[in-house]
């Protein structure tokens, strides 16, 4: 026998219990994630904005004024990394957390209910993140 074919018999409130943690564990995730989201957008208002001004401005000669652009404003690479990664928790742990309040609600209509889990259905339920 193969442990990934291995079946336990789990009551549905056992499960339902371990879903109560996976909600908690999202939604203090999602706190976590708005509260950084509120920081980093405060860090480019204050500071996150470069403006790149081409080296050829600083020549004066008619060949640099062939390649004068305008300069470019941006936003700090770093930053806006940190806000992409932002966006990314924040559109995942309301997935996340409605999933298992769905589950949860499931669980508890037929609390008696034996469940066979195997090793992925346990470590959705009852595994860290």
């Amino acid at each position: 026998m193969q442990r990934t074919d291995w079946n336990f018999q789990y009551r549905a409130s056992q499960i339902a219990e371990a879903t109560r943690s996976k909600i908690d564990d999202h939604q203090a995730r999602l706190t976590f994630w708005k509260a950084n989201r509120e920081a980093v957008l405060a860090t480019i208002r204050l500071e996150g904005i470069e403006v790149d001004e081409k080296i050829v401005l600083a020549f004066q000669s008619s060949k640099a004024r062939d390649w004068d652009r305008d300069g470019q404003v941006v936003i700090r690479n770093d930053l806006q990394k940190a806000v992409q990664e932002i966006y990314d928790k924040l559109r995942d742990h309301p997935e996340e957390l409605s999933e298992f309040k769905a589950w949860k609600q499931v669980l508890l209509a037929h609390p008696e209910a034996p469940l066979p889990l195997d090793i992925q259905d346990w470590l959705h339920f009852f595994g860290r993140h």
